[in-house]
Order: C-alpha cells, then structure tokens, then sequence
C-alpha cells in the first residue's frame, strides 16, 4: 500500500469509531473540548477578512468550520475535503448544498482557486515531512493566505503517537515558502497557527 493511502487508512481506523459514536460533536473529530475547537477556528479565521471569500477548509471533518463561518454570514464560496469518508457523508447531512468532497487536495478542482486555505487539526497523526509537503500543497492553491494549526512541542506534554511541531522550524519551512508569515502561539498553551501570506494575490 503507497504512503498516502496507508495514512489514508490510518485516519479511517482512527476517525470512523468516533464519528459513529459522538455523531457530530467535537468529540468525533478527537478534540478535547468544544472551547478549545473554537478557539483554534477563531484563530485560524482572524487570518483576514473571510466573510466574502472562497475557502477551501482542508481535513474538514464534519463540517465544524462551516457552523462558524455561517455565524459570521459567510457570503463566499466554501470547499471542504477530508480523507474519511464517514466525516465527509456527516458534513453533507449537516449542512445541505455545501461543496464537501473525499480525498486530499487533488480532489478539489484547479478551478477552485481559494483566497483562504485552512487547516485545523490536520497533523494530529503526521510528521514533519508530511506537514512541510500538505503546508507547500496548501500554499500552491491560495492566492491570499495559508492558515493552520498542529500541536506544539512548547506546550504540555502530548499523547502517545500524537506528532507535536517545533514552532521554530516550523516557521522557518514557511519562510521559505513566503517572506510573510505570522506565529500564533497565545491562544492555547498546547497548540500554535501559523499564517501564510502572499505579497500579492496571485491572477
């Protein structure tokens, strides 16, 4: 089995039990709290003005991003993947006529040239090569800003099998990928965002 479908499966065995059990809640996508999801949502939104852009929300879920995107009368247009199947037949249940699709990045249209591509939670079982390639993926297909969040090698100690990012050589990666970057490392004690940002939006 490749790498990627391998991991694919990893998330799948992980992932499905949960959604089966706690449905929609925070707990199906593995998050401690409720409180702690939103923080890193509303983190991950304050990256710019999103309310009338077109979002492409890598590793969806089951469509959390969206209950807060509708809360701030989202007008844009929205594209949401993930790699479990499960999540992504819950988020279409959830919210009706809203762009969710299975499988990675190649799954969403060249066409849908996002202005914001975010991700939440994504690196929960990665690595650092992992993180470097989906981050440098997620940059290719933003004409404004690349925003997401992993767990962070600063804060308390994580979980077993749990991957936690050094902030420094993480920042460092994104610099390479734009003179313009931010660090957000003051929301939650064990988790940082960083935001990608390109001098110009691209054509």
């Amino acid at each position: 089995m490749k790498p990627r479908a391998t991991y694919a499966a990893r998330l799948r065995r992980h992932y499905a039990p949960l959604v089966a059990q706690h449905g929609a809640t925070h707990a199906a996508v593995d998050w401690g709290s409720a409180r702690g999801q939103e923080a890193r949502f509303r983190v991950l939104l304050e990256a710019g003005d999103v309310e009338s852009a077109r979002v492409l929300d890598v590793g969806c879920g089951v469509g959390h991003l969206v209950d807060t995107l509708k809360a701030l009368k989202f007008r844009g247009d929205y594209c949401g993947v993930d790699l479990v199947s499960e999540m992504v037949r819950t988020a279409k249940a959830r919210h009706d006529g809203w762009n969710f699709r299975e499988g990675s990045l190649d799954a969403v249209p060249a066409r849908f040239r996002a202005d914001y591509v975010v991700g939440s939670g994504l690196f929960t079982f990665a690595n650092r090569q992992m993180l470097e390639e989906t981050v440098a993926a997620m940059f290719a297909r933003t004409r404004r800003v690349v925003a997401f969040n992993t767990l962070s090698i600063w804060g308390d100690r994580g979980s077993v099998g749990e991957f936690r990012a050094d902030p420094a050589k993480t920042l460092a990666f994104c610099r390479r990928l734009t003179r313009h970057v931010v660090l957000r490392h003051d929301y939650l004690p064990h988790d940082f965002t960083v935001y990608l940002q390109r001098e110009k939006p691209t054509p």
